[in-house]
């Protein structure tokens, strides 16, 4: 009898740490303890738990893109064509880009890897923007020409007529510009085309650069053939 009574102490022991544990672990999680179940008011529910609630979804919109595509011009020599010509290509620029942003794309820096692969070359990576205005449809550019020290000196004929090309065809692809006026280093001069020099301070469009155009065929020149004279000549013979 004194060895089922230790038994059952041994039982009952162990069991009280459980059924602590029980209530503990119940009571922590907030569940009721009681032995019949309660309604609780619907007010007193979270929100997720309420009848009828629906989990609402974010949908998240992509930002508007900041840049844009811009036409600019680069030159390049095709063997096909024995003459240097303008090649279109495009720079990213802001949406809100002037004219002078679009155009220093072109200053200081050399071509992309692949256009130099293509044959293109930028004449204006020689030179430095001052400023671009536009007034009236007329762009006045000033520009500097720098020395391999990055000190300024005056460009040769061909490197201004090449950057003045540029300019000019890159400026006209804007809309609302149909000329470009070349100032250096503040100052107007003289500036190659494809006929002559212009003026200084002239107001320069892209048929004062006719050659440099991908599809530009000289005028030829036809020259007719003499008539002969057919005329009878009187010779007076003397005996």
């Amino acid at each position: 009898m004194r060895r089922l009574l230790r038994s059952a102490r041994r039982r009952g022991v162990g069991l009280w740490p459980v059924l602590v544990l029980t209530v503990a672990a119940a009571a922590g999680c907030g569940l009721p303890t009681d032995e019949t179940a309660q309604a609780i008011d619907p007010e007193e529910l979270p929100e997720s738990l309420r009848p009828g609630f629906t989990a609402s979804t974010t949908t998240t919109v992509p930002a508007p893109l900041l840049t844009e595509p811009r036409t600019v011009y680069l030159l390049t020599n095709p063997q096909d064509i024995e003459r240097t010509i303008v090649v279109e290509v495009e720079r990213q620029v802001s949406r809100s880009a002037t004219l002078e942003d679009v155009l220093a794309t072109l200053f200081g820096e050399a071509t992309a890897p692949e256009e130099s692969d293509a044959g293109y070359f930028n004449t204006l990576e020689l030179f430095e923007i001052l400023s671009a205005t536009v007034v009236d449809g007329v762009a006045t550019v000033d520009i500097v020409h720098l020395s391999p020290e990055g000190e300024d000196q005056p460009p040769s004929a061909d490197e201004l007529e090449f950057a003045a090309a540029q300019l000019v065809f890159t400026a006209s692809a804007t809309e609302g510009i149909d000329g470009v006026r070349i100032l250096l280093d503040g100052q107007e001069v003289s500036v190659p085309t494809s006929d002559a020099d212009a003026e200084p301070g002239s107001v320069l469009r892209t048929s004062a650069y006719e050659q440099f155009q991908p599809d530009f065929a000289p005028a030829t020149t036809t020259i007719a053939p003499a008539e002969d004279d057919d005329e009878d000549v009187d010779v007076d013979e003397e005996g």
